[in-house]
């Protein structure tokens, strides 16, 4: 099957020309950098590396890709758990071209490529403005708001998905075709995209809605961001006292119950990761917290652009990692106090799993309501079960999904009819629980089997 790709690639580095780079050694350093991936889960090495550095590139590629019945995945940041691909494919990784532009009066900002979520927060930023973005600063930033885009700012912003005004993207369609996608052009492929566009096409710009950096903290752009560390042992405690402030639409809270061993010196603790985008002083909100005691509080202002950075470390590539992520109608205290026996016993047993946290993850205001219908369907989720699985012992695999899958099914209780699932959290679970409602999960059906009858984008939708 290598062999097979490797003879076509004579054929399209002539028609891209120079300046768009093929890796076809995979001892190279340069072709080994490229491969590393945020979790070595399923990770496979491809034919080939491509490098487009422009729009024309990506477009040939996949016209090369779709001639030469060669699949493909595209890939940018290297989180996803799905950019890998075997001998028989080549990945597309687009993180030689990239780009950002900002309309300060329209209050838009269009990404181009492989640009990063990081890069996106900085330029908004210098522009006064800010949109939904999520906690890994080295996240493709096309792929997080195309996958749905869980936000930091959700109760003000909405979803990563539902900023999206509109898109260039490369469809499958007539050997490979890029389409401009708008209110008025392709109407019905901007509403998939808003939370399914990684099913669709290669997306190559992206149109997205900013907001005035005067919405958070002080009008000064600004979030709160806090730890309060317990000891395991206080769990049940600390639950108790969650459960009120954790439904508290008055204040704008949000952030993490984790079970966890923070670094440096890995002590089991729970650790509630805390931000807050209202204006009074953090002792209000969070007051029965500190009541409480905790081993250690810490707490300041960060301007939202730099929100994510204290959690860089989660974003290192390699080792086995993946999320656990299911919607969740309400926290049971007493279910919550079970997972973290739960993690106790996984940590005895996979000692090389150190680095896993249980979350628990809420907001106590609700997502903002989209102004337009999409195929995100999980705007009225106020809790999720929020897994960081992370292990070195490829030994481990199975227990440590099995310990994963224990967690999620006491926190969802009994009632599989009210399953929800992250729609960029699993690829193998009913696709039901992802995109909810029988009209917009045939909707989506329907514009699978127009945009992509063949499953160059992956099968889902068609299967």
């Amino acid at each position: 099957m290598s062999a097979q790709v490797l003879s076509q690639l004579p054929a399209l580095q002539a028609t891209v020309g120079p300046n768009c780079k093929i890796l076809q050694d995979p001892g190279s350093p340069e072709f080994s950098q490229r491969l590393r991936r945020w979790t070595n889960i399923d990770h496979q090495t491809p034919a080939a590396i491509i490098l487009p550095s422009n729009e024309e590139d990506c477009l040939k590629i996949v016209q090369w890709a779709l001639r030469s019945s060669i699949p493909f995945v595209p890939t940018c940041g290297g989180h996803s758990a799905w950019s890998t691909i075997g001998e028989g494919g080549v990945i597309i990784d687009l993180s030689n071209y990239t780009h950002i532009s900002v309309d300060e009066a329209a209050r838009t900002a269009t990404l181009v490529g492989g640009v990063l979520s990081k890069q996106v927060g900085l330029r908004l930023a210098e522009a006064g403005l800010f949109t939904a973005l999520g906690n890994g600063n080295t996240v493709g930033a096309i792929p997080y708001f195309l996958g749905g885009g869980a936000s930091i700012t959700s109760s003000i912003t909405g979803f990563g998905s539902d900023q999206i005004i509109s898109a260039r993207v490369i469809t499958a369609t007539n050997g490979g075709t890029l389409v401009e996608v708008t209110e008025s052009e392709n109407p019905d492929l901007l509403w998939a995209i808003r939370g399914a566009g990684q099913f669709f096409g290669l997306v190559t710009q992206l149109t997205v809605r900013a907001h005035s950096l005067s919405l958070l903290r002080k009008q000064a752009g600004l979030i709160w961001v806090g730890a309060f560390v317990f000891p395991l042992h206080r769990a049940a405690e600390v639950a108790r006292v969650m459960k009120p402030l954790m439904a508290d639409g008055q204040h704008a809270t949000a952030g993490l119950m984790m079970t966890m061993a923070p670094p440096p010196a890995r002590v089991p603790s729970l650790v509630i990761s805390a931000r807050y985008t209202g204006d009074e002083d953090p002792h209000v909100p969070f007051g029965p917290l500190y009541e409480l005691k905790p081993l250690m509080v810490t707490g300041g202002e960060v301007p939202v652009q730099n929100a994510s950075d204290a959690r860089e470390v989660l974003c290192a590539k390699g080792d086995f990692k993946q999320f656990g992520v299911v919607g969740l109608h309400e926290y049971n205290e007493d279910a919550f106090v079970q997972t973290v026996d739960l993690w106790e016993k996984m940590v005895k047993e996979c000692p090389d799993a150190i680095n896993t946290a249980f979350n628990f993850q809420w907001d106590a205001r609700p997502v903002r309501a989209p102004d337009v219908d999409s195929a995100q369907s999980l705007h009225d989720i106020r809790y999720w079960q929020n897994n960081l699985i992370w292990h070195t012992d490829v030994a481990s695999r199975g227990k440590v999904d099995s310990y994963n899958e224990q967690c999620i099914a006491i926190m969802r209780g009994p009632d599989e009819s009210r399953f929800v699932d992250f729609q960029n959290g699993t690829r193998t679970g009913p696709i039901h629980r992802r995109y909810r409602g029988e009209a917009r999960l045939e909707k989506l059906r329907r514009l699978k089997r127009e945009w992509d009858p063949e499953g160059v984008f992956t099968r889902q939708l068609l299967d």
